[in-house]
Formats: C-alpha cells, structure tokens, sequence
C-alpha cells in the first residue's frame, strides 16, 4: 500500500533532487513528478486530485514550459467533466505545453490487444480534445501497452499512458 510515509521513504532513493506527488485516495492512483533542478528549474504551479502542473524553465535554451502530471479519470460518466477541464486549461496558458500520465482513453484501434473490440466512441474524447488544443501524442519508443488486465480468458492490454504535446512544444 502506498502511504505518504512510504513514498517519502521511496522517491529520494531514485535519483532525483526534487519531487512532488498527490497521494492515492481509495480506488484513485496518486501521481509522482520527480526532476533535477540542475539542468532544469522547475517550480509547482498547481496540485490537485488528478493532475500536478508544473512551470519549467530550461536555461539552455531560455524557455519557459508547462509540464503537466495526469491520472485522468476511469468512469466514463465523469470524463467528459475531466477533458472540457483540460481544454480551459489549454486554451489560458500561453507557454509551450506537454501533458504526461494515464488518460484512460485511447486514440486508435491499434492502442488495444485482445479483448472486446472497442467502439467507435472510446476514442472522441481523446480526439476531439487533440484536435481542439492542436496537440499530438508524443511516439512511443519501447513497450506502446502500459496497461493490462486479465479480462475473462484474456490477457488485454491498452496504451492509455501517453504524452501529448502541443504544436508549440517545438
């Protein structure tokens, strides 16, 4: 089980200067950022239960960004509440921005092994919202399926863990 105790045992340990995180709560995951603020200079602009974001200025290049921790939500009656949230978001920060963790959503057919076909509506809430910030999922270089779950006879697994980068990312 993860405690605030445990994590503050754990996170030092990885390498890493400087951390934040959100604790899980019940069924809900928490989030963890590390970083190191030798090469990057980083500060947290905003917690809450479902998303870290942070402001980072890169002295080598002389920019600011927004990086965004994320656990978006599971149920599909509060996701819709969860994007029209991040599209605001998107649409009042004017820096170069990228948004990372698990969105519980999936972009095309490919992003799922096994299992059920998924419908055509399992992918407009991701779309719609890339479209709408003019972003794109970052390519995934390695493992593309981060989650799995043993669903009856199969083992199905799903790319639900991304970045999305916005056009101005660069």
């Amino acid at each position: 089980m993860v405690n605030e105790k445990n994590l503050l045992r754990i996170l030092p340990t990885l390498g890493f200067d400087h951390f934040d995180y959100v604790l899980p709560s019940s069924h809900l995951g928490g989030i963890a950022v590390l970083w190191c603020n030798n090469t990057i200079h980083t500060s947290v602009l905003y917690k809450q239960q479902r998303a870290i974001n942070m402001l980072l200025y890169d002295p080598t290049c002389i920019q600011t960004f927004i990086v965004s921790g994320i656990y978006a939500r599971a149920q599909s009656q509060l996701k819709d509440q969860f994007w029209a949230h991040l599209k605001e978001l998107s649409y009042v920060i004017n820096s170069p921005c990228c948004l990372i963790g698990d969105f519980n959503e999936l972009e095309t057919y490919n992003e799922k092994r096994w299992g059920q076909l998924p419908t055509s509506h399992r992918f407009t809430r991701l779309n719609n919202f890339l479209s709408a910030i003019k972003a794109e999922s970052i390519k995934v270089n390695g493992c593309l399926f981060m989650w799995k779950k043993w669903i009856h006879t199969h083992l199905v697994h799903e790319r639900l863990d991304r970045a999305i980068a916005r056009s101005d990312w660069g």
